[in-house]
């Protein structure tokens, strides 16, 4: 009698659980997006039929079998175990039980057990049914994970139709399968083998196969469509950058044909047509090359346009501080429009490893130069953006040691551009004021 008990709860603790795992992550490789939701879902045939031929005393397997499932799944998704994978993994496990719980019930109660099916009321029974308790699991788990924020509203139709068919393909298949091999009476159902367990595994695997074909030509289809509107994209993107940049060689071309030092408002006048032209640019900035031994002495000039104005570069706490000693500094001096820009002012574009290494292999070359991604000086969060800086050559008016170089930076929510021109030290302009111009476009 122990023997027997024992063997009972290793079969309810142990091997339902494992054979619900194992089924459930085979099933899942069938799953449509965030991973709950699959094509056809064996476990649910398993735990139907363990509550039919074995009773209620198998819920607790069939809950454990489940909570295991879904906390891989949530693995698999976040990469760790997190609390919002967990409180689903338990919604699903409880929608289970509770489907499994009816779905045995009430068929054990139609048909009863032992049961021969060998009559059209049986059968009719089981078709008839086996969709209608399906729809429980699918319902509690998906409205749970609504309110949870795992699954979206607008993915929750798929999700759920998915479910739904998934769990009741699972219980038709599935169930005549278990039938054969352990449902009673015991010598009915052995001798069922080729008649019924052959050709539903046959089927089941042409149906997966069918499945597999067709979710691959919609991936393909679906990659080509991407790869269109990626070309596209980058097709639009690069004809506005190259506008953007004659214009931007025009407005250098500006500053240089000068005679006197542009001022505050000039530039501000220069960059209206560059700020109208491309309404959805942020801010046009210049910046200067400042050397070292002359610091103090741009620092307090600008003082007496902007109170306050010192060379500054970023702290490992994203603060803005006063700049440390170095040899050169490429501080934003003029911003238009001023608003939503104020912290750029000051900043020091040599400061940064990556935006100096940019810009010296982009005045080296004379070719495109991009930085690996960096965090904007603008932005008080963590938005990232990508500078590519590209080196414009001069004119013979202009000595041959001058350069100048633009920088786009690249985010998901907006595109910068950046000119910077540098002036050779012996020309009357720089010998007065030591600048060059910088400015920066957002999109």
């Amino acid at each position: 009698m122990k023997h027997l008990a024992m063997r009972r709860r290793l079969l309810i603790y142990v091997m339902l659980p494992l054979a619900y795992v194992i089924t459930g992550r085979l099933g899942l490789l069938l799953a449509v997006p965030p991973g709950y939701a699959t094509a056809v879902f064996a476990p649910a045939g398993i735990a139907i039929g363990a509550v039919f031929m074995a009773g209620p005393s198998t819920l607790p397997g069939i809950f454990i079998g489940s909570l295991l499932l879904n906390l891989l799944v949530g693995y698999s998704i976040a990469g760790h175990f997190e609390l919002l994978g967990t409180a689903a993994a338990l919604v699903i496990a409880v929608a289970s039980a509770l489907q499994a719980a009816l779905g045995g019930g009430v068929l054990r109660r139609v048909i009863g057990y032992p049961a021969a099916l060998d009559n059209p009321r049986d059968l009719v029974s089981l078709l008839v049914l086996s969709p209608v308790f399906c729809l429980t699991s699918a319902s509690l788990s998906l409205a749970a994970m609504l309110a949870l924020g795992a699954v979206q509203s607008g993915d929750l139709p798929s999700n759920w139709t998915t479910w739904w068919a998934g769990d009741t393909l699972g219980a038709l298949v599935v169930l005549p399968l278990l039938f054969v091999l352990f449902a009673e009476p015991r010598h009915l159902w052995r001798s069922r083998v080729w008649s019924v367990a052959v050709p539903m595994l046959l089927c089941f695997g042409l149906f997966v196969a069918i499945f597999i074909r067709v979710n691959g030509w919609e991936n393909d289809q679906s990659l080509f469509e991407f790869r269109l509107r990626s070309q596209q994209f980058a097709d639009t993107m690069r004809a506005t950058l190259e506008e953007q940049r004659g214009f931007l060689e025009q407005l250098s071309d500006a500053f240089v044909s000068r005679q006197q030092p542009v001022t505050r408002e000039e530039f501000r006048d220069l960059v209206q047509t560059l700020l109208h032209r491309f309404p959805t640019i942020q801010a046009v900035e210049w910046a200067p090359l400042v050397q070292s031994d002359n610091r103090r002495k741009f620092e307090a000039a600008q003082r007496a346009e902007v109170p306050g104005f010192e060379i500054r570069q970023r702290a490992q706490s994203g603060e803005l501080r006063s700049a440390d000693d170095r040899n050169r500094f490429y501080p934003v001096t003029y911003v238009e429009p001023l608003e939503g820009n104020e912290r750029a002012i000051g900043f020091d574009l040599a400061s940064d490893e990556i935006r100096r290494t940019a810009i010296e292999a982009a005045t080296t070359s004379g070719n495109l130069a991009a930085t690996a991604p960096i965090r904007l000086v603008q932005d008080h969060g963590s938005q990232n953006g990508v500078l590519l800086i590209d080196s414009v050559s001069r004119g013979r008016s202009v000595p041959a040691s001058c350069w100048s170089c633009c920088e786009w930076v690249l985010s998901p929510r907006r595109l910068w551009i950046r000119f910077g021109q540098r002036l050779n030290c012996d020309s009357p302009m720089l010998r007065q004021t030591r600048r060059s111009s910088t400015q920066f476009l957002r999109q």
